[in-house]
């Protein structure tokens, strides 16, 4: 139970930038266009041998270009050696395209490069055809990139979820946060961890996930923030749903499930049973802890309903908490970590007094 950082960012292994069609050839005309010293040598003596060389050097600048931006393209990992919820996360981004523009852009540099091959020889050999010849290569490898990297515009989705998801620890304890949009995930997670998510009065305002940690001592466990997920079936949520679906489908955590039972709920009791129905198809009932929250603006009767509603389910204990006023929130903690010791093995519930000495000295006052 180090604190030694073992995280896997997905950003370190997907190094592709936004592109699109009219950047790359933007790109390349402006490289074509540069200027080229041509070596004082007597090889070059006879002006047609140094335009030639001219135009070689320029052409072969561009060919450059595009084999190392399509290079980046083609080296991509394979979705299947990525972790599983990585993986989905590219395949709902980039709608299914994620392995086909791999796919693409290795076949374009080899159809490139083959190119390159014939005009080279030619340019240089092209005395007056020179030009013509070099900036016809430009045009044909450019049009190759538009009829066979079909996918490339995809590159702006991979970018995103590259550098807009956290790198996770694997091997590390991971509470994930679910439930409906506006139950109080993100103000739980920014109570009780480093996170500081963004919080609004309006729903789906968690659009990724989001990674935070909760010290104990030396060690640390993390906590997941995830966007909210409606009453509906799962093949009709959103990109932004099924990255919430994707951490629970996919990763070793345990689940905190939040209901919110305040009198200002955006979503009916019985709408959010249903979304607990959900997640329990995903993870199974064993993974979940369920915390009833915003007791403090609960509606008269609607707790205890809420009690009788989960208890019926199988919940036979159900936290009452209020993440905005801290209320039970370090019991919320407790009881997923004791979870998740008793499901994987570990010992991490040992360390709770670490994180109770914490809060209290930063706070002063208990969490629970």
């Amino acid at each position: 139970m180090s604190n030694r950082e073992e995280a896997v960012c997905l950003h370190e292994y997907l190094d592709v930038q936004a592109l699109t069609h009219d950047l790359i050839k933007k790109r390349a005309l402006e490289i074509y266009r540069e200027r080229v010293r041509i070596p004082k040598s007597p090889a070059f003596r006879d002006p047609n041998k140094r335009v030639a060389f001219r135009y070689m050097v320029k052409a072969e600048k561009v060919f450059q270009y595009i084999v190392v931006v399509l290079g980046k393209v083609a080296r991509l990992p394979p979705a299947d050696s990525l972790n599983p919820f990585y993986a989905e996360l590219l395949e709902i981004a980039t709608k299914g395209m994620y392995d086909e523009l791999r796919r693409e852009g290795s076949h374009a540099i080899k159809i490139i490069s083959d190119m390159w091959k014939e005009y080279r020889g030619r340019i240089l050999g092209g005395g007056e055809n020179a030009k013509r010849l070099s900036t016809e290569f430009v045009g044909r490898a450019l049009s190759v990139i538009k009829r066979k990297v079909r996918a490339l515009p995809i590159t702006k989705n991979i970018s995103y979820v590259a550098y807009n998801t956290p790198c996770i620890d694997f091997e590390k304890p991971l509470i994930i946060v679910s439930g409906m949009p506006q139950v109080g995930k993100s103000t739980f997670v920014g109570r009780v961890s480093t996170a500081k998510p963004k919080i609004s009065p309006y729903p789906f305002t968690t659009k990724s996930v989001v990674i935070g940690h909760v010290r104990l001592g030396e060690a640390s466990i993390q906590l997941m923030d995830t966007p909210g997920i409606l009453d509906r079936p799962l093949e009709e949520m959103n990109e932004i749903e099924r990255r919430a679906i994707a951490a629970l489908r996919h990763l070793k955590a345990v689940v905190l499930h939040l209901i919110d039972v305040s009198k200002e709920s955006y979503y009916t009791l019985e709408q959010q049973v249903k979304v607990l129905k959900t997640v329990e198809g995903l993870v199974g009932r064993e993974k979940i802890i369920l915390a009833l929250n915003k007791v403090d603006k609960a509606e008269e009767g609607l707790l205890e309903r809420a009690k009788s509603i989960v208890a019926d389910m199988g919940y036979s204990k159900c936290i009452e908490m209020s993440a905005l006023l801290g209320v039970n929130v370090g019991v919320a903690i407790v009881e997923a970590v004791n979870l998740y010791d008793k499901l994987f093995g570990t010992k991490y519930g040992e360390l709770m007094d670490l994180y109770f000495s914490s809060t209290t000295s930063n706070s002063g006052t208990s969490s629970s």
